[in-house]
């Protein structure tokens, strides 16, 4: 666990986005680009990067086939450290909105040969904001006021939904991406994990409750206060962090296929706050 800062404007928007797969042929290269370039040309724009920056397959990984891999310009896979290299020079547009960069698991596989996510914080010159695989950053304006707590974790599987309709899944899977976040911080108004290359916002229930003055009967609504030592978890915001890896691709079996895993949507999920106050998440679909 890393405790990290920010300061930001107290009108933001919060870009949470991962899993790029950099030297996957998978990878959808086009849509991490021009999410790159809209962060850098949007002034109110900032990003914490849940991991998986690369690839890393090697020989020894079950998954490891050549043919679903970029190649350099002798014919081999990328190594980590070119890999790393594309990334830093792709991300370098903005590296100064960064607030919070992660370990993957792909990251973790690599790191006894190579330190993937502190060279390409090196490289950006943004070493502060490494947040190994789970962090807490706590956002405060430029008068130092706490705003709100920010839980990353690059995450772990979650299994599939067997439900029988779609409306069932899709309530299924984010009850159970509250019971996984829920638990592991109370004093954050934004829990965020990757890795299951999911993209979902899941937002704070609006629950009614009635009281009286012993006079008449009023109706009123539970409502957290977002920079509280403690946020009861039907009022925080749950995000699944999307994904640019595509499931499929023509005349390859990529490993997604092999696992028989459903079609991802490429995209990521963006907290838009105002005032210094959350107004909303959204997903952001490509």
């Amino acid at each position: 666990m890393r405790l990290l800062e920010a300061v930001l404007p107290r009108d933001h928007d919060l870009y949470f986005i991962g899993d790029d797969h950099e030297g996957a042929l998978a990878q959808h290269t086009s849509a991490l680009d021009k999410t790159i370039a809209r962060i850098a040309k949007d002034p109110r724009a900032y990003l914490i990067h849940l991991g998986d920056l690369c690839e890393t397959l090697d020989v020894q990984h079950p998954y490891y086939d050549p043919r679903t891999l970029v190649k350099d310009e002798t014919g081999n896979p990328l190594t980590a450290y070119y890999q790393t290299k594309n990334q830093a020079i792709r991300y370098l547009p903005v590296a100064q909105k960064m607030i919070a960069s992660l370990d993957g698991n792909h990251e973790k596989r690599a790191e006894h040969v190579f330190p993937i996510i502190e060279s390409f914080l090196e490289r950006i010159g943004r070493q502060e904001v490494y947040g190994g695989y789970t962090c807490k950053v706590s956002i405060r304006d430029e008068n130092g006021n706490l705003l709100y707590k920010v839980f990353a974790y690059h995450g772990r599987s979650l299994a599939e939904s067997r439900a029988g309709s779609e409306r069932q899944k899709e309530a299924n899977r984010a009850e159970q991406l509250k019971r996984v976040l829920a638990p592991l911080a109370g004093d954050c108004a934004v829990m965020a994990m990757g890795h299951t290359h999911r993209l979902m916002a899941v937002k704070p229930i609006k629950r009614l409750y009635l009281t009286d003055d012993g006079k008449k009967i009023q109706q009123n609504y539970i409502q957290a206060v977002q920079n509280a030592d403690y946020i009861d978890p039907d009022s925080r915001y749950y995000l699944n962090t999307g994904t640019f890896l595509r499931t499929q691709l023509l005349n390859i079996d990529t490993y997604g296929e092999l696992r028989g895993y459903p079609p991802t949507k490429i995209g990521y999920p963006i907290v838009k706050v105002r005032n210094g106050i959350i107004q909303d998440a959204v997903e952001v679909e490509i």
